[in-house]
C-alpha cells in the first residue's frame, strides 16, 4: 500500500491501538487537521482495520502459549505430591474447561466444512 505521507502509518498504527484521533496527532507530530483529512480516507481505514486484526491475531497467539503453560502447571498440580485440596482444585479447573473448549473446536470444525464448501445459494420464499 503507498502511503500518501510520513506520518499515515505512524497515525494508523496509534489509532489501530486505541488512540483518538487527536491524541494521535499529538503523539505523531501533525496537525489535528491533517489527522482527520487523513482519518476520513478508506485507505486510513483500511490500513487501521489491517493493524487491528494483525495485533488481535499476536495477542491470540500469545493467549495461546499461554494455555499451553497454564494446562501444564494444572497438570503438575495434579500429582500425588501436592496436597489434596491443591489436586481437587486442579481437577475442577481442567474439568470446567474441558466441555467449553471442545464445543468451541467442534464448532470451528463444522463452520471450516461449511466454509470449504463455497458459497451458499440462498433460495427465497
Amino acid at each position: 500500500m503507498k502511503s500518501k505521507s510520513r506520518i499515515f502509518e505512524p497515525l494508523a498504527i496509534t489509532v489501530a491501538s486505541g488512540s483518538s484521533i487527536k491524541a494521535a496527532a499529538v503523539i505523531v507530530g501533525c496537525s489535528l487537521q491533517a489527522a482527520y483529512n487523513m482519518s476520513g480516507s478508506a485507505e486510513f481505514r483500511q490500513r487501521v482495520a489491517e493493524i487491528r486484526t494483525e495485533l488481535t491475531t499476536e495477542a491470540v497467539g500469545k493467549l495461546t502459549e499461554a494455555c499451553v503453560e497454564a494446562v501444564d502447571t494444572l497438570r503438575e498440580l495434579l500429582k500425588p505430591e501436592n496436597e489434596p485440596s491443591v489436586r481437587l482444585n486442579a481437577s475442577k479447573a481442567i474439568l470446567a474447561n474441558v466441555g467449553p473448549l471442545s464445543e468451541s473446536g467442534e464448532l470451528r470444525a463444522r463452520i471450516d466444512a461449511i466454509e470449504s464448501q463455497g458459497p451458499v445459494l440462498r433460495v427465497a420464499r
